[in-house]
């Protein structure tokens, strides 16, 4: 059986960029892929997720609203959730981030904001990438020493640019054993 994973997103995200997703996500890691419908809908209280000052979602409680929202999801080990942000997302200590993945839940999340650019197929790819990048987090990845795997940490737009959308054979070889433990 292949792994399971909810595309969930947060504010209202292009339809063509989450069938565009849909479609290449199994072309690069085994998983079964289900996408819903945005969360907005669900009057969310935004004061616990969302921090007005710094204009940011905070990173952590949106994984822990998707974590709460899908308990029963989560009934089957193999299930993972990625949620697609249209924001900006952080983490105390940090400016920004990308994204985050917090493998205890099983729920990572990603942020669009400063992945935005006038070219579509360059966004596209960015997103694609940190929404990969998260799903290795949650199947047991680490960051990668590799500047060109898609496990390696990003702390800038460039270095998100520069990677590829793609595990390295490392990666690959660590993904697949992981892979088989979870069966």
């Amino acid at each position: 059986m292949k792994f399971k994973v909810l595309i969930q997103p947060i504010e209202s995200i292009d339809k063509q960029l989450l069938n565009w997703i849909r479609e290449e996500i199994p072309k690069l890691v085994p998983v079964e892929l289900e996408i819903r419908l945005s969360l907005w809908p669900l009057h969310i209280d935004y004061s616990r997720i969302f921090d007005w000052k710094r204009m940011q979602f905070k990173a952590v409680e949106v994984n822990r609203l998707l974590y709460k929202v899908y308990e029963d999801y989560f009934s089957d080990s193999r299930s993972y959730i990625v949620s697609v942000v249209l924001g900006d997302g952080y983490v105390e200590g940090l400016n920004f981030i990308f994204g985050l993945a917090m493998p205890e839940l099983r729920v990572a999340s990603v942020y669009t904001k400063r992945l935005e650019t006038s070219d579509r197929g360059k966004f596209k790819l960015r997103v694609l990438k940190e929404v990969i990048h998260e799903l290795g987090h949650l199947m047991g990845l680490g960051h990668c020493i590799n500047p060109k795997c898609v496990m390696s940490f990003s702390n800038s737009i460039a270095e998100v640019d520069y990677k590829n959308v793609q595990f390295c054979r490392e990666c690959e070889v660590k993904l697949k054993e992981y892979q088989h433990i979870a069966y």
